[in-house]
């Protein structure tokens, strides 16, 4: 038998076998003697080797166990041999399946295919792990390495495919597989049932329940990830039937509305919520709506893309191309050279400059920054007569137009003069002024003056116009010369011819009193309300029930018998700040003898921005077993919010005390006991650090100014919901703007409609409106200020009509 190129033979007594030399079991070997010059091959063998055979053992079985241990290391290199070309046949093959043609000669480019790997255990799940078994699978499929190679080949290969933390585990012993027997089916089995035991199944419900539809996923992509999730959640498959003990189909039902529940819910589109909708059907639906919504996009995406080729074929319309032929200065037929354009001495009147008209303007409308109305004057009755005084000139008395509608003092050059000053004097103007019209004012400056009126004094800027028709006062000069009221105009003087009522026997308090001198006053008119300093009162409880504490079941009472340190300066303040809550009925002293089940420690901080003291009591340790009234308290900034626009006065009600004010009833009472070191003290009115104080006080005080204004509200309903009085012809009356909503405008009525609901009327300026009643109301003049709407020249029915000069508007002659 020759082995390595050594030679052995039998024994003489051994009969010869045709079985390899692994499955006989010789009785007796000897190694014969070397091959000497005189056999018929050649010895190559060189003296190393001859040593080594010299130092062969002889003994049988020393010789047997060397042969085993040669033959198993040359099966070996045969295996690892035959692993390379199996894994270089199954890459050939794998690389012809991804074959990229090229485009000419159609030749092809190779790509390797790797082992899939696994990953490492902390970071797979289920989910994951059939994936992987599902593409390594193909891949032993594809490479036919099941068939060729043996068990050791097969586990050196998933070996290859698994992260080197699974490759500890396997080694270490801790998959229990064993090399000898486990196939490679047995060892994903194993790693399969570990994954199992390591992982918690909750983590993969959580994911199931929390999984819905990405944006732009498509219902088959997101069934199949629900499914996969639902695998790896651990519930049982075929679980065995509560009812007949027997494996039936019950598993998959539920399986199925699992997945149909979790479908309908993750889904974007809510409109495919049904009744009775099992999973089959939702997955048709959720199929069809998609396919439908596919189809839709695809339809509007081409309708866009031929209208857009339509548009890019249909030719220039005819305006179009005559706008490429007008002049770009005064819009007419181009000229051939811009020297011959006439509106290039032209001033725009959009944006100022010199060249060409408005409608031509190229440049971006400006701003309303700094812009200011002028009024014009109507009648010389509506003259008044001012004083106004410019630098160190003298005192001048001008006429001048209130103008409410005006935001600027205006004057003329010519009253300029007047005054006593030059133009040159003046100061540069960049206020922008424009008319009744609209249209724009060219100002030569502006100066300071003061102007005066029985008393008051108004300083402004007034701006100097080079013509007009006289000086304008705007109507912030009005309310400073006291042509009008304040807060005109809202504000509406009323007449009344009822006699005055007696009042609460409080004089007017003149504007030119001391703070002090009207709060003396006060408290001489008020003194239940104000006592004297020395005088300490019972302050007066709120109307209603006593406030209840409610408490939640199963409260333990709460004791602090320990005392806080006070200050030695602030001790005596507070002594008698006890002492005058006591006389005020906030606060009783608890009678010698009786112990509290409640009780708090009082603590003294100093007040805010001062270093006097305030005594309030640590409630911290009974808010949380405190049931909370809710009531919904706004904020000041809400309160704030909702006062009218426009309005110049409001109302803040401060409660002196207002905690105090609320009663408390005597379970309540005996809740809130504080301990002082003078003795222990339980309050009988409502205190601050309460967790229910607020709302309680909220709600009383709310309640409170509810039922006052209760009455003035529904006054005020019944007033507005009266049916209107007719009107008649010729009675004057205020008409609503239609923009602005303000009753700004006087107007007397000339007609009436048959069925009494509109009315035409003309205003003071001469137009005519149709109004509906709603928006006209009678006016009462005040006394001394009645007049009648002035006369007018022109027919009645026929609205004003201006009598400017109007010019041909520009057009395009062609």
């Amino acid at each position: 038998l020759a082995i390595n190129d050594s030679v052995y033979r039998l024994a003489p007594g051994a009969p010869p076998t045709r079985s390899s030399p692994c499955c006989s079991t010789p009785t007796s070997v000897t190694r014969s003697s070397p091959r000497t010059s005189t056999d018929t091959m050649p010895n190559t063998r060189s003296e190393g080797a001859m040593k080594e055979e010299d130092q062969t053992p002889t003994d049988p079985v020393q010789l047997m166990m060397a042969m085993m241990k040669e033959m198993k290391e040359e099966s070996k290199r045969r295996e690892d041999q035959l692993m390379r070309q199996l894994q270089e046949q199954a890459q050939d093959f794998a690389a012809a399946l991804q074959t990229n043609r090229g485009n000419a000669g159609g030749s092809t480019k190779s790509k390797k295919m790797d082992v899939p790997v696994l990953k490492c255990p902390e970071d797979i799940n289920l989910a994951d792990f059939r994936d992987w078994q599902q593409r390594f699978a193909d891949y032993t499929e594809v490479q036919k390495i099941m068939e060729e190679c043996t068990l050791s080949g097969r586990q050196s290969l998933l070996r290859s495919g698994l992260d080197p933390a699974w490759t500890k585990l396997w080694s270490t012993g801790i998959l229990e597989i064993d090399d000898r027997k486990d196939d490679i089916n047995d060892i994903i089995k194993k790693i399969l049932h570990y994954i199992r035991e390591h992982r918690n199944p909750l983590l993969d419900r959580k994911e199931f329940l929390e999984r819905n539809q990405h944006a732009g996923e498509s219902i088959d992509v997101y069934y199949s990830a629900l499914k996969s999730i639902d695998e790896s959640c651990g519930y049982d498959v075929n679980p065995t039937c509560k009812v007949c003990d027997d494996a039936c189909g019950h598993g998959d039902e539920l399986q199925q509305e699992r997945l149909r529940d979790r479908l309908i819910c993750g889904l974007k589109d809510q409109a495919i919520q049904q009744k009775d909708l099992t999973l089959k059907k939702a997955l048709e639906v959720c199929r069809v709506e998609a396919a439908s919504k596919e189809t839709q996009a695809s339809l509007n995406k081409s309708e866009r893309q031929v209208n857009q080729g339509q548009d890019r074929q249909q030719p220039l319309s005819k305006s179009a191309q005559k706008a490429d032929e007008r002049c770009s200065n005064c819009g007419r037929k181009k000229h051939q050279k811009p020297d011959q354009c006439w509106a290039r001495d032209k001033d725009c009147n959009n944006c100022g400059k010199t060249g060409h008209l408005k409608h031509m303007c190229r440049s971006e409308p400006k701003k309303e920054v700094n812009r200011m109305t002028i009024g014009q004057v109507k009648t010389s009755d509506d003259l008044v007569k001012i004083t106004a005084k410019i630098g160190n000139a003298d005192h001048q008395e001008v006429e001048w137009l209130p103008d409410t509608g005006a935001e600027c003092d205006v004057i003329t050059a010519d009253c300029l003069k007047k005054v006593g000053t030059k133009v040159k004097d003046l100061r540069k103007d960049k206020a922008e002024l424009c008319g009744p019209d609209q249209g724009r004012l060219k100002s030569l400056g502006k100066v300071t003056a003061t102007l005066e009126r029985e008393g008051m004094k108004y300083k402004t800027e007034l701006h100097v116009l080079e013509k007009g028709t006289g000086p304008i006062l705007s109507k912030a000069g009005c309310i400073a010369l006291g042509l009008i009221p304040t807060g005109w105009p809202h504000v509406v003087n009323k007449l009344s011819l009822s006699s005055p009522d007696e009042g609460n026997g409080v004089d007017m308090l003149l504007k030119s009193q001391s703070a002090a001198s009207i709060r003396e006053q006060l408290f001489q008119e008020f003194p239940e309300v104000f006592p004297p300093d020395d005088e300490v009162l019972p302050l007066k409880p709120m109307k209603g029930p006593p406030m209840k504490i409610e408490l939640l079941p199963g409260t333990s009472p709460i004791r602090r018998y320990r005392c806080n340190t006070i200050p030695l300066h602030w001790q005596d303040k507070v002594k008698a700040h006890l002492e005058t809550m006591v006389q005020k009925q906030i606060i009783e002293r608890v009678p010698q003898g009786e112990a509290p089940e409640w009780l708090f420690s009082m603590v003294v901080v100093p007040k805010a921005g001062t270093d006097e003291p305030r005594v309030t009591v640590d409630f911290s340790p009974l808010n949380p077993f405190v049931k909370r009234p809710m009531y919904p308290c706004r904020v000041p900034a809400e309160e704030v919010a909702q006062i009218p626009p426009g309005m110049t006065h409001f109302t803040v009600l401060d409660g002196r005390h207002g905690y105090w004010q609320v009663l408390l009833d005597k379970p309540s009472s005996k809740i809130m006991t504080s301990n002082t070191p003078w003795g222990m003290f339980r309050y009988l009115r409502n205190a601050m650090g309460l967790i229910s104080a607020g709302d309680e006080f909220n709600r009383r005080g709310d309640d409170a100014i509810a039922v006052s204004l209760r009455a003035k509200a529904k006054a005020a309903y019944d007033v507005g919901s009266k049916e209107l009085s007719e009107l008649k012809v010729g009675d004057i009356v205020r008409v609503q703007h239609g923009l602005t909503k303000k009753w700004n405008l006087i107007a007397e009525v000339l007609e009436i409609r048959p069925r009494g609901r509109s009315y035409l009327v003309k205003t003071e300026s001469g137009r005519l409106y149709w109004r509906n009643r709603r928006y006209l109301k009678l006016y009462a003049p005040p006394i001394g200020v009645a007049k009648d709407i002035p006369e007018s020249q022109e027919e009645v029915k026929q609205p004003r009509r201006s009598k400017r000069q109007k010019k041909a508007p520009v057009r395009f002659q062609p």
